[in-house]
């Protein structure tokens, strides 16, 4: 094995979380636990808030059955980028993405917040 895909296999980090609530909060805690670790050396506020909100989007509107793991890849980039990846269990085709908000309310903003924060979301 060569030291660079060592290297880069240190970089990188996957785990599963039963597709429940408690999977946001487990998953938040493990990014931002393992982002140091794994050479981010970005602040962790924003990292950590894209991970909860899209675990929580898996956990809300995914078809992942309940036997079925949601599962989170953290992978940090040679230039120092980071890459999210929440991936449920289901087999339905993701559908539209759903139109902005009523800014009257409580919730539908996820992924509109993790854009906001600079992220790229795809599906």
């Amino acid at each position: 094995m060569s030291t660079t895909a060592s290297a880069a296999r240190a970089r990188e980090w996957s785990g599963e979380f039963r597709p429940d609530r408690r999977a946001v909060r487990e998953a938040r805690a493990a990014a931002k636990r393992l982002l140091p670790r794994l050479g981010y050396q970005g602040e962790l506020d924003a990292p950590v808030l894209i991970v909860s909100e899209l675990v929580t989007n898996a956990v809300e509107h995914g078809s992942s059955p309940e036997d079925t793991a949601l599962l989170l890849r953290l992978s940090v980039h040679p230039c120092g980028g980071l890459s999210v990846e929440v991936t449920d269990g289901g087999s339905l085709p993701a559908g539209p993405p759903a139109p902005p908000p009523h800014p009257e309310a409580e919730s539908g903003r996820g992924l509109f917040l993790v854009n906001a924060l600079g992220a790229r979301t795809t599906w």
